[in-house]
């Protein structure tokens, strides 16, 4: 990513991104591998989750969970 794009122009190409790539796991080739259902509920979790951190004030943590593309495997924790 450039160095120049200010932390919200870089996390909003991160989401685009995320987004994507879940709509190719959910309509491309993937679709057939996992079922529907628990796609939608593990990103459900995960971007709760990265709600939460911004919602603490966690900023870098939830890019640093964005950017790491693992945001959707995130198991629910306890509310920090």
């Amino acid at each position: 990513m450039n160095g120049n794009k200010s932390e919200i122009a870089r996390f909003r190409e991160q989401q685009a991104l995320e987004e994507e790539a879940a709509r190719l796991g959910l309509y491309g080739l993937a679709c057939g591998i996992a079922r529907h259902d628990f796609i939608i509920k593990r990103m459900e979790q995960g971007a709760e989750r990265i709600l939460q951190l911004i919602e603490a004030g966690k900023h870098q943590e939830a890019q640093v969970l964005v950017e790491s593309g693992a945001w959707c495997d995130v198991q629910e924790t306890p509310h920090e």
